[in-house]
């Protein structure tokens, strides 16, 4: 696979993870696992679908970060974690409906911006 598209792929991943955890926390929240019970909510997390899906998309994403690195400079790269930002706004956005306002909207820009200047090279 090409360097750059490991990395591209890495930060999707990382940011499809975001939401994985997201989701399972919600769920651990309407069982009512979140309490002061940490055997409990230790539990609840082993039993939760989407923070394993959380984790194996981390545990993908990491690989290819580490191969997509080894043939990429780390300037080029580092940069592109920025775009993960972006997707999870527009992720968080979409499946959780949260609410953004318009000055994260123009921070997301601005990100997009930059992530272009640098993968245009």
């Amino acid at each position: 696979m090409n360097p750059k598209a490991m990395i591209w792929l890495s930060v999707v991943l990382s940011a499809i993870a975001q939401i994985f955890l997201k989701r399972g926390l919600i769920n651990l929240q309407s069982r009512n696992f979140i309490d002061p019970g940490v055997l409990r909510l230790a539990a609840g997390i082993f039993c939760e679908k989407f923070i394993w899906l959380w984790g194996c998309c981390f545990v993908v994403a990491t690989g290819l970060w580490l191969s997509g690195l080894q043939h990429l400079d780390l300037s080029y790269a580092y940069p592109l974690v920025s775009i993960g930002y972006v997707l999870v706004t527009i992720l968080s956005a979409f499946f959780f409906h949260e609410q953004v306002n318009w000055n994260r909207w123009v921070a997301v820009a601005v990100i997009s911006a930059g992530v272009f200047l640098i993968a245009a090279n």
